[in-house]
């Protein structure tokens, strides 16, 4: 079982229109973990313990980010996987797209292929417009916003712990 067990469904009369899940958070975590490190090549291993997953569940996950050239391999003694590019310029929109938007269920893709308008429901726009809307608020916010983010959340708990330590 995943530590983080959840995904969210926009659903309309079963039909998933999208869905983001742990998979996706994992890697966004993954990236954001990498991040930290740009020019120095991170391993699964060391990911895996992190994040408490397993080294081939992180696998699957870095070839699909790979495929969409969000990450590259260094091989060899110290090698691991670094940002294909500069963090600003990775979304995290790009991210849950490499990991999720090929996992249509059958039910949308009979929907998508029919000229039954049966099989397609009215609402079956509005939900695909609000998956466009939040797949573009995803891409507004770059890895760099999110790392940028976590490094102030970091400063101020450690100003905080000096502070009531004094």
């Amino acid at each position: 079982m995943l530590k983080y067990q959840y995904k969210i469904w926009i659903e309309n009369q079963g039909i998933s229109i999208m869905k983001l899940s742990s998979r996706s958070d994992y890697a966004t975590k993954a990236m954001l973990e990498l991040s930290t490190t740009p020019d120095k090549p991170v391993n699964l291993a060391y990911l895996a313990q992190v994040e408490d997953i397993s080294i081939s569940y992180l696998e699957q996950i870095f070839s699909l980010l790979r495929k969409h050239d969000l990450v590259k391999s260094v091989r060899g003694p110290g090698g691991g996987y670094i940002l294909s590019k500069p963090m600003n310029n990775i979304t995290i929109g790009n991210i849950v797209k490499a990991i999720d938007m090929n996992r249509k269920s059958k039910k949308i893709e009979q929907a998508e292929n029919s000229d039954d308008p049966i099989h397609q429901p009215a609402s079956h726009q509005m939900w695909e417009h609000l998956s466009s809307m939040v797949y573009g608020y995803l891409n507004k916010i770059s890895l760099e916003d999110i790392h940028d983010a976590r490094q102030r959340l970091i400063e101020n708990q450690q100003n905080s712990a000096g502070t009531q330590a004094a």
